[in-house]
């Protein structure tokens, strides 16, 4: 009775880790496709046009095909580097309309470029290592990210609805420094929920951007940085916080001299006030 049970153990695990396969497949396919679909639905332009701008995403069907025709020996890695070069890909559609090199000044759209580069090679050895060396297999979870996703999105929109109206509770204070902190503020509360239900990393790495983008223009790259790579140490459940604080003033400090005078870019450090 017992060896049969130990018999059954193997493949059941097996059964679990292939249908983690599929499922993650299946995403990278949709993932793939929606680019181009959403190219077509909303752009502008010709045939041609609409399928080139919405291209960025079709590499992300490799990952989707690896995840069926390659054992998963390290999920963990996989799936992480596929995030990378996912995040890699929707920054280089993000920055597409932007100039680039002029010579050998940097343009608008030279710093986002090669960032986004970086993260896709990065992300592409991450994702090789997880197909290539040993690794523990991936934690059951109840994974619910899109419904997360999209309760942010909602969580959000009233915020932006009502911007002028919010924007004018404190007296002598800008009104979008409120509105970024407002919507910070609902960012940072929706993660501490969504943990109970998706992984920890994810939602923590994606509040921290979400964070970022919506308090550095009026709040400021000093502050927004901060406060974003604070919010991305809650990735791990063994953070550190005076070593989180150290590392997130330096990453500060390097951020606020690297844009406006390594890249010559138009951030403003500090809020309006």
């Amino acid at each position: 009775m017992s060896e049969g049970s130990e018999a059954s153990a193997p493949r059941s695990h097996e059964a679990v880790e292939a249908s983690v396969a599929q499922r993650a497949a299946a995403v990278f396919f949709a993932v793939s496709v929606a680019g181009p679909v959403l190219g077509m639905l909303f752009g502008k332009g010709d045939v041609g046009e609409l399928l080139r701008t919405g291209a960025y995403s079709l590499p992300m069907a490799l990952f989707g095909i690896a995840a069926l025709v390659l054992p998963l020996r390290n999920p963990k890695d996989f799936f992480g580097g596929a995030l990378l070069v996912g995040l890699g890909l929707f920054a280089l559609w993000a920055c597409s309309d932007l100039p680039g090199m002029r010579g050998f000044a940097f343009g608008p759209g030279t710093a986002p470029r090669m960032f986004a580069y970086c993260m896709i090679v990065v992300g592409v050895g991450v994702a090789l290592m997880g197909l290539f060396t040993d690794g523990p297999p991936e934690e059951p979870f109840a994974f619910s990210g899109p419904m997360g996703g999209a309760v942010v999105v909602v969580a959000l929109i009233p915020i932006t609805y009502y911007s002028s109206r919010l924007g004018r509770l404190i007296p002598g204070v800008a009104p979008d420094i409120i509105v970024a902190a407002l919507g910070a503020a609902v960012v940072l509360a929706l993660a501490f929920l969504m943990i109970r239900f998706a992984p920890r990393g994810p939602v923590f790495i994606t509040a921290a951007t979400l964070i970022f983008a919506v308090t550095v223009r009026p709040i400021g790259l000093v502050i927004a940085s901060f406060v974003s790579l604070v919010v991305s140490a809650y990735a791990t459940d063994e953070i550190r916080w005076v070593e989180t604080l150290i590392w997130a003033a330096v990453l500060t400090l390097f951020c606020s001299l690297l844009f406006p005078w390594g890249l010559n870019l138009p951030l403003q450090l500090w809020p309006r006030f």
